[in-house]
């Protein structure tokens, strides 16, 4: 007998007559995602693009504008999904958006001026009380409240970066959201603040700044699944640095430089964008004049990259997003007017093209979010000394998975924890601790 049970949270029940049958549900649903593309506007491009992505076929479903504003170059969701936050970097100003759950629509709530000139990348602290913004021009990080609708405060904390040339292009928040790290392309440092969620305040660190090569120029950042190590590109000279971080006290240490680059190409380019894979196995960023996303794959224990593939893309991929279940990457090509969509090979992580496109002028900027995650499927199998192997089918790497057990088969019955999961764990060993003759068992899943 398989029970199907639908809620919010996607459980998926199975019960057996006898724990020596095995069972599974068949046809699980595959899944989607929403995107939201930022763009450059023009007289063809008018703000921020909505679109959607089917898990299953990896085909993308039709655009539309989802709102009109300025510039919208980058783009952050709230921790609840109920909100998204994006920078006008010609207009100098950072716009919340109320979002509407069921259809994806935005509606403007307010904009606040971002302290400086170019605001290009923010980001929402995970206790999501905050909005972080790095000002290109101005070469500034400034720090704005939410209120409980959504709405942005004035700034709690605005600190410029010192210098003739600063432009502060990337802020990246640690694992515990105390420690803000900024990559400023003109200073070619790494500075690093303490982080006062409570009060949105930014104070200079005890380890103030890890600077990088002379004209490397730091461009964004991007830390692996288990906040240890960070990778920087850097636009001005085409190569990643890997660093140890070190989490007590916010710094960075450098283990290794390569090239975004293959060997013997001298042609002009400028890296733009950098990724981790969900399950912290490669490593991606994106060339713009050779055209490429670069793969790596990245060590488990070292951390070190070994160059895997350079992936063509179209032309000026400025940025490009992993999707949240690492099937998938997704690249947005400024000069060519369109978003690619690329398969991952889930062993080596290399790419390889779909022949999906979404047509938009100037994108910049892509904002994956999954909204129905795969609905997992259980096998159960019976092991000797009464003991139970359960296994997850359509699972994700990104999920943490519950396991509860019923002792009643009637629809309406409750529910008792069994084993919590790590990450990306799809097997568990249980003992059957049921005097009866059949094992109930549910799996569920947040998001």
């Amino acid at each position: 007998m398989i029970d199907l049970i639908e809620s919010a949270r996607l459980i998926v029940a199975l019960g057996l007559l006898t724990i020596t049958a095995f069972c599974e549900a068949a046809s699980p649903a595959a899944g989607k995602e929403r995107l939201y593309i930022g763009t450059y506007t023009a007289a063809t491009s008018l703000g921020i693009y909505q679109s959607s992505l089917d898990l299953g076929t990896g085909a993308p479903g039709a655009t539309n504008l989802s709102a009109t504003t300025s510039d919208p170059s980058f783009l952050a969701l709230h921790p609840s999904g109920n909100f998204l936050y994006a920078v006008n970097e010609g207009g100098g100003s950072v716009v919340a958006f109320a979002v509407n759950r069921p259809t994806g629509g935005l509606t403007l709530l307010n904009q606040q001026p971002s302290g400086g000139a170019a605001p290009c990348h923010l980001v929402v602290d995970s206790a999501g009380k905050n909005v972080l913004v790095a000002n290109y021009t101005g070469g500034s990080v400034t720090v704005f409240p939410i209120q409980p609708d959504g709405r942005l405060g004035s700034a709690t904390s605005h600190i410029q970066h010192p210098g003739s040339s600063p432009h502060a292009h990337c802020i990246t928040l640690d694992a515990s959201n105390h420690f803000a790290l900024v990559c400023d392309l003109g200073l070619d440092r790494i500075f690093s603040y303490q982080f006062n969620s409570a009060q949105g305040i930014l104070t200079t660190n005890s380890v103030p700044w890890t600077t990088v090569p002379t004209g490397s120029g730091p461009r964004h950042l991007a830390m692996d699944p288990s906040y240890r190590r960070a990778y920087v590109i850097c636009e001005l000279n085409s190569t990643i640095i890997g660093f140890n971080y070190d989490a007590q006290n916010g710094s960075l240490t450098p283990f290794q430089t390569n090239s975004s680059l293959p060997a013997g190409w001298s042609g002009q380019n400028a890296a733009a964008e950098i990724a981790v894979h969900p399950t912290g196995k490669f490593l991606y960023g994106s060339n713009r004049g050779y055209n490429s996303v670069a793969v790596f794959a990245l060590d488990a224990v070292s951390g070190a990259m070994t160059a895997v593939q350079q992936q063509a893309v179209g032309k000026t991929p400025r940025q490009f997003a992993i999707d949240p279940t690492g099937a998938f990457c997704l690249v947005a090509n400024q000069d060519s007017d369109n978003v690619l969509l690329y398969a991952i090979d889930s062993q080596t992580g290399r790419l390889t093209p779909m022949g999906q496109s979404l047509q938009i002028s100037k994108p910049v900027c892509v904002l994956p979010i999954l909204i129905q995650p795969p609905q997992p499927v259980m096998a159960l199998r019976s092991l000797p000394a009464n003991a139970l192997s359960v296994d997850i089918g359509n699972g994700l790497s990104s999920l943490a998975y519950q396991l509860y057990h019923s002792p009643a088969l009637q629809p309406l019955t409750n529910w008792s924890l069994l084993a919590t999961g790590l990450r990306g764990q799809t097997n568990f060993i249980l003992t059957n601790i049921n005097s009866s003759e059949f094992f109930r068992a549910s799996v569920l899943t947040n998001f």
